[in-house]
């Protein structure tokens, strides 16, 4: 059919080719203007058929060139045609240009006749290749077909294995969705939330179950409205509820909004809503929304605010706190630093830096700087330290010296433990202090006992002379004294002399011994043993046995316990506390002693000062003698301290002294309470061991 199109326009177009020089001849022979008219229309039936072929040749480009040769010969004709002087009157048998031009002419004719020929074969050659082509697909059509019906049938079947295949899918989806609105159903009680609808066409409302709950009801025992909702709304945020209400409507839309509900118990609920609007294909509108119960969420909210402010006090406590740290170090003269064992990384404070005479942060803190700044000969056991603290993760104490920047020699002492922080990495956080000070004074120390040694060699020098030289002269004093009393006949004043010096000989011996008894109870070796108090005070019994049958006193006493002590201490000081009961007891009047023991904690006895728990035991030493002020309490434990003239009861003020200095030796305290002609009370603490 295109081919046919083709060649009858070309025809068409050759026809009104025709035409036109038939309608120029006519003009030229017959003079007669109707020619150019049938003239003019034939060009307007060239032009449109050149329009239509070239339409119809688009898609063949070789057609497409042919048809452009052909108008340029055709246009070309026409121009000379255009040239020609047509006047009528013009005899153009005798114009020799009208007969070049005319002749010029025909031959151009005879040119578009050839060019219409090519354009016809060139079709003709293109409906014989589409007939084979036809040809061809006539062959494969059936072919074509079967296999278009066999696909056809495939896909049917594969059509009908995904559908068995979807059904199954949708069975599992619709488990699924089963499952899902189970553990739903489950989650919003766990959770304490629950759903709700509002279909905004018909204004109705629908609650989950769990939201009946959560405002204290069974499911499905009320309807749902506007109205029976804001009868659980706490009355101060009734207003904030139906502002929800109007924002649903007007906004389709609701953010979270935080309102308090009243249960039918009297309870108080924070709960939190929140919706999104949704919009079917029908143009249904409805809001789904959630509701969940708050409460516990909002308490925590509370107590977390609570804890922050808690959290930034304590950070301000800690900035103040690293800042005294700070300060403490360059006041003890100390350092700290932390050495990671994972990457040997090591962190030293700014005072540590000052330590070694740099500026903090001066240059980067690593184990060879360390070591550079040790003293050569100190350098080997500063280094056997760090490798065995990297085996044991401890640095036990250890005393070195390091040049500083000056050149100046300091003694340092370290000492480190390990730790893990929370993220696993075990470091090694250690303090260096310049123990200089502590060393030189070390030195000074040891120079002063050194003295104090041969002070001590001499006072046992003079302790030896004490208890025999100073002594010897008093005994024969005394001895010369007896034997002029016994063989020289002396009046009453010289008798009455050498009993003056008789006395006072022997309170000068007395006065020795007291002397020798506190010297060895500062200078005794305390060599601690296991000590039943009970034999103590037997032996003290016996020893002041005749005292005790003269004054007819009364001894009433507990049981003791067994202590770490020195025991022949243990007996002075029991001695030296029923001796002095005894003394001081009150004329014609039985004396009475009672002891007693208790065990009790520091804390509890106001009079140690001491809030610790440790354990005393507590003796009382109680009697009926004369007392004395309260306000000699302490000023009775003075050496050579005396309340009463030496008329009045003989003594040398050492026998307190002596208890003092033995209950420290025992790490424990004495007191004394009394009142005037109300007795004496004497307390003892001992440590429990």
């Amino acid at each position: 059919m295109h081919t046919y199109e083709v060649n009858l326009e070309l025809e068409h177009l050759f026809s009104s080719i025709k035409d036109s020089e038939n309608s120029i001849r006519g003009y030229i022979i017959s003079k007669d203007n109707l020619y150019l008219v049938l003239y003019r229309n034939d060009i307007k039936n060239i032009n449109n058929s050149f329009s239509i072929l070239k339409k119809l040749t688009k898609n063949n480009t070789e057609q497409q060139k042919n048809l452009e040769s052909l108008y340029r010969i055709i246009n070309k004709r026409y121009e000379y045609i255009a040239h020609s002087n047509l006047n009528k009157n013009v005899d153009f048998s005798k114009n020799y240009d009208f007969k070049k031009i005319f002749r010029e002419s025909s031959k151009l004719l005879i040119d578009i006749r050839i060019k219409l020929n090519d354009m016809v074969h060139n079709e003709k050659s293109n409906l014989s290749l589409q007939n084979s082509i036809y040809d061809k697909q006539i062959y494969f059509t059936p072919i074509i077909t079967l296999g278009i019906l066999f696909i056809t049938l495939l896909l049917v079947i594969f059509t009908y294995y995904q559908s068995t295949k979807d059904i199954h899918k949708l069975q599992s989806a619709n488990l699924k969705l089963s499952k899902s609105q189970f553990l739903s159903y489950q989650a919003e009680i766990l959770s304490e939330f629950g759903t709700w609808e509002w279909n905004l066409n018909n204004n109705k409302i629908i609650y989950s179950d769990n939201l009946y709950r959560i405002l204290g009801y069974e499911p499905q025992s009320f309807e749902t409205n506007q109205q029976n909702i804001l009868k659980f709304v706490h009355p101060e945020d009734v207003l904030i509820v139906n502002d929800l209400f109007e924002r649903i409507v007007k906004e389709e839309d609701l953010p979270h909004v935080t309102y308090r509900i009243i249960k039918p118990d009297g309870e108080t609920r924070i709960v939190r809503t929140v919706g999104k609007l949704f919009e079917d294909n029908l143009g249904s509108k409805t809001v789904l929304g959630v509701t969940g119960d708050v409460t516990d969420e909002h308490n925590k909210n509370e107590l977390l605010i609570s804890n922050y402010e808690d959290l930034i006090k304590v950070n301000s406590q800690l900035k103040i706190f690293e800042e005294s740290s700070k300060q403490a170090e360059i006041i003890g003269k100390y350092g700290s630093w932390i050495l990671n064992l994972n990457t040997s990384e090591i962190t030293y404070s700014d005072n540590r830096y000052r330590l070694l005479g740099h500026e903090p942060q001066e240059f980067k803190a690593t184990m060879e700087n360390l070591f550079g700044h040790v003293h050569p000969e100190d350098k080997m056991d500063v280094d056997k330290a760090f490798k065995k603290a990297l085996t044991t993760k401890e640095l036990p104490s250890i005393n070195y010296r390091v040049i500083t920047k000056s050149g100046k020699i300091r003694h340092f002492r370290t000492i480190a433990k390990s730790f893990t922080d929370l993220r696993g990495i075990q470091s090694m956080m250690g303090t260096t202090q310049d123990v200089t000070e502590d060393y030189n004074k070390s030195l000074q120390l040891k120079q002063r006992n050194k003295e104090l040694e041969k002070h001590v060699k001499e006072l046992d020098e003079f302790n030896q002379v004490a208890s025999h030289d100073l002594q010897e002269p008093l005994r024969k004093i005394q001895t010369f004294i007896s034997r002029i009393n016994e063989k020289e006949n002396l009046t009453d004043i010289g008798k009455e002399y050498l009993s003056r010096m008789d006395i006072a000989s022997n309170r000068m011996r007395v006065l020795i011994d007291d002397l020798l008894q506190y010297s060895k109870a500062n200078r005794s070796e305390k060599n601690f043993v296991k000590t039943d108090l009970n034999e103590t005070l037997t032996d003290s019994l016996a020893e002041l046995s005749q005292i005790i049958e003269d004054k007819k006193a009364t001894i009433n006493y507990a049981e003791l316990p067994t202590i770490n002590a020195i025991p022949f201490q243990m007996q002075q000081l029991f001695s030296n506390l029923l001796s002095n009961s005894l003394k001081y007891s009150k004329t014609y009047v039985t004396p009475i002693i009672t002891i007693d023991c208790t065990e009790i904690t520091a804390k509890k006895e106001e009079i140690l000062n001491d809030n610790s728990s440790k354990k005393y035991y507590k003796i009382n030493f109680t009697d009926n003698g004369i007392g004395f002020e309260q306000e000699q309490s302490k000023k009775i434990f003075l050496l050579f301290n005396r309340l009463h003239g030496k008329a009045e009861y003989h003594g040398t003020g050492v026998g307190l002294a002596i208890c003092e200095k033995i209950a420290e030796n025992h790490k424990g305290y004495i007191f004394a309470s009394s009142k005037l002609n109300e007795g004496a009370a004497f307390t003892v603490y001992f440590p429990v061991p």
